[in-house]
């Protein structure tokens, strides 16, 4: 005591840590059991207990539905994955058609060509026939 008589720190040091003890304890300290703090405080608690199984039952939905949107999600990706497989068949399907149709054009192209050069060659001949026939009678 002699101490904090001799120092105004120590003293206002001690002072302020007496009431600090002081108002934790006043603050920690629980109501009884039949007073108006420990009804609201059951109030309170009963709420939170209802709002706790509330959020954990909207949990549960909301991890189900995830569940769900995941397997959604997955059997989406396969079939993308599917649709893609199938639309690189069918362009390959395409480009050998499409080749497949120009060989034909060439090919159209040359047998045309071809039989124009034969028609033009039999009318010679048959002009020639026919001028050696009026030759000839």
């Amino acid at each position: 005591m002699s101490l904090l008589s001799l120092s105004p720190i120590l003293s206002s040091l001690f002072i302020s840590y007496a009431n600090r003890i002081v108002a934790l304890e006043s603050a920690s300290a629980t109501p009884s059991p039949g007073s108006e703090d420990w009804k609201a405080l059951q109030d309170t608690v009963a709420a939170l207990r209802e709002k706790n199984e509330k959020l954990e039952s909207e949990n549960r939905d909301v991890v189900g539905k995830l569940a769900t949107a995941t397997s959604s999600q997955e059997a989406f990706r396969t079939l993308v994955a599917a649709l893609k497989e199938d639309a690189a068949i069918q362009r390959g399907d395409f480009r050998r058609l499409t080749q497949q149709c120009a060989d034909g054009s060439d090919r159209y192209n040359r047998l045309v060509a071809e039989s124009t050069a034969e028609k033009a060659a039999f009318q010679a001949q048959i002009l020639d026939l026919e001028v050696s026939t009026r030759i000839w009678s």
